[in-house]
């Protein structure tokens, strides 16, 4: 297994698996090439690159899995004229409502900082939520604070009854 920095990030527990079951872990080292011999379409070997030392290796492999993170491109905030006011280098500060500095514009994922931001997937999906329903009540002040599934939603109901009238014949 190869990963780019110098310590597994990840649950202890997992953490431990990998080590515990002998896997070899390579760490500060990334792939930098498939290789698939001429006329085949199967990778066979890996080019891999230690981040320290710039050393390279090939090694024969059986599968090639690929588990990234992100590679954080920060070139829309840079070229920005509008500049929202950011935690640190990384991630802009935001509110648990992924308000920004600037009104109007929202974060969600992995370059929203706040507190008790939860840095997994869910995490994400619930920023953008957010995000979404305060974009709306921006544009439209009208509308509805947050969004709402169909099952709640007026427009449904006559439709949903005769749907129920049609399976159960209630």
């Amino acid at each position: 297994m190869t990963y780019r920095k110098e310590s597994l990030k990840g649950h202890e527990a997992e953490v431990s698996k990998l080590v515990d079951n002998g896997v070899d872990c390579l760490l500060n080292t990334e792939i930098e090439k498939l290789i698939a011999p001429h006329g085949q379409e199967a990778i066979t070997h890996v080019l891999l690159r230690n981040n320290e030392d710039d050393a390279k290796v090939e090694m024969p492999v059986d599968e090639v899995i690929i588990c990234h993170g992100y590679d954080y491109q920060r070139d829309l905030l840079d070229n920005s004229k509008v500049r929202i006011q950011m935690k640190d280098e990384w991630n802009i500060a935001g509110t648990p409502m992924s308000e920004t500095s600037v009104p109007g514009i929202y974060a969600a994922g992995d370059l929203l900082a706040h507190e008790g931001k939860l840095h997994l997937i869910a995490g994400a999906f619930q920023d953008a939520a957010n995000a979404v329903n305060k974009a709306k009540k921006f544009i439209t002040p009208e509308a509805e604070e947050y969004g709402m599934v169909s099952s709640h939603n007026d427009r449904f109901i006559e439709r949903n009854r005769k749907l129920k009238k049609q399976l159960f014949g209630n």
